[in-house]
């Protein structure tokens, strides 16, 4: 079976890495390796600061916890489990809102200082992951190779090993515990992330994680509670930032090795499900077909599955980041009627594929066509209103408008509706 041409399956991000044609699909790549030890010879070491700091807070965090609960000062577990499950919800947040959409992925042509501060500074350091300037262009690596197919340099690939249990612990965890060997893909990503903001909180990052997530809740344990409760705070602080990394490092795991949308190109597997992220979780197909977008989905579905999408909304409308991106209705619609097509490729006879691939083709491009309409009637709208018209002028090109528009919507829905219809049809021939 002929596949689709995959060079026009989306408008996939990043500028920072490479344009080569794509040698295997992202959705079903071949495994590179036979165990997570060949790794070794490839050039990757293990990072013993990072494990080694991983490991102890792990232990601390699952031996250390019941007895903090247990031996904790009257009324002050309280405030011990308010701690971690607020310092989770805000470096989760911070993830999601600043390193990942904002500065990974750019979804807003300029961000302001406060944000950065607070979510930068503050949030992501609360978060555990590292520095958002490498954080960041290792994101951009890992969107890369749904445009290169070059899956050897996803830095925390689902697909290299070819056991199930190898991909989720390396995506999951594994992949922030090692040295990966120097790429220029993952070289250029970096040097392309170099706001002030990204350089200072990348070379402030270990100070500023001993300051927050150390001494700060030590020396609030104590002053409420002397050593005991300096101790208590600070197994309370770990737990914090252990579920923020765990919470997150599902979008790396889970969504790109389980899933049931049917159709998706790229390395993620899920578009619906997984809400702990905050969003990330959730239409992550979506998200990989468009990853500019400040959005992390398309539709009504988009909306309710996605809270850091109101986050942004809410810093937008404060003036604190401008120039939100999203994908058009066109761009939409082609990476909606892609994923169908390709659907239906795979569930029916060859045969009837090649009686059917240019007609549905054509009603696809007629969608695509009624769309860019609407698009083009939007911007003029826009326009229009940036004008110094006299008002009965104004008025009344604004009606003229409006009414356009809305046939343009009406048209937009038909051929959607005559795409799918069409769909429809050729799956019920196949059982004619």
């Amino acid at each position: 079976m002929a596949p689709l041409d995959k060079t026009s399956s989306a408008v996939l991000p990043d500028s920072a890495v490479d344009n080569a044609a794509v040698e295997h699909s992202p959705d079903n790549p071949a495994p590179l390796y036979n165990s997570i030890g060949e790794l070794f010879s490839h050039g990757f070491t293990i990072d013993w600061a990072t494990m080694g700091y991983v490991s102890i807070t792990h232990l601390l965090c699952l031996i250390a916890t019941p007895f903090a609960y247990i031996y904790a000062p009257a009324g002050l577990w309280q405030l011990m489990l308010g701690w971690t499950l607020l310092q989770a919800f805000i470096g989760c947040l911070s993830t999601t809102v600043y390193s990942h959409r904002l500065i990974a992925h750019g979804a807003a042509k300029s961000v302001s200082w406060p944000v950065h501060i607070a979510f930068g500074f503050i949030g992501q350091i609360l978060a555990m992951q590292g520095s958002v300037r490498r954080w960041a262009a290792l994101h951009v690596v890992h969107h890369g190779i749904d445009r290169t197919g070059q899956h050897q340099h996803d830095p925390y690939s689902a697909t290299w090993f070819k056991s199930a249990w190898r991909n989720f612990l390396w995506s999951h965890m594994l992949a922030h515990l090692f040295h990966h060997p120097e790429s220029e893909p993952k070289e250029r990503a970096f040097k392309a992330k170099n706001h002030p903001a990204l350089v200072w909180q990348d070379r402030l990052y270990v100070p500023l994680m001993v300051a927050l997530n150390h001494l700060l809740p030590l020396a609030v344990g104590f002053y409420l509670a002397g050593w005991v409760g300096a101790l208590c705070i600070q197994v309370a602080a770990i737990g914090g930032f252990i579920l923020a990394q765990h919470n997150t490092w599902t979008v790396n795991s889970v969504t790109h090795m389980w899933g049931f949308t049917r159709g998706i190109y790229s390395s993620a597997k899920n578009n619906f499900i997984w809400f702990g992220p905050l969003g990330e979780g959730n239409h992550h197909g979506d998200h990989h077909d468009f990853g500019r977008d400040y959005r992390n989905g398309f539709g009504w579905s988009g909306w309710l599955l996605d809270p850091t999408r109101y986050v942004i909304l809410l810093l937008n409308a404060f003036g604190l980041v401008r120039g939100l991106r999203r994908a058009s209705k066109e761009q939409e619609a082609n990476i909606v009627a892609l994923r169908k097509l390709r659907e239906a490729q795979a569930g029916v006879q060859q045969r009837l594929w090649d009686c059917w691939e240019e007609r549905l083709d054509g009603l696809r491009s007629e969608w695509l066509e009624a769309a860019k309409r609407w698009e083009a009637f939007k911007a003029e709208k826009l326009q229009l209103q940036s004008l110094s018209l006299p008002k009965f002028e104004l008025e009344a090109r604004m009606n003229k408008l409006k009414a356009d528009m809305q046939a343009a919507k009406h048209q937009m829905r038909a051929r959607k509706e005559a795409f799918f219809a069409g769909l429809y049809e050729m799956r019920a021939a196949q059982y004619a």
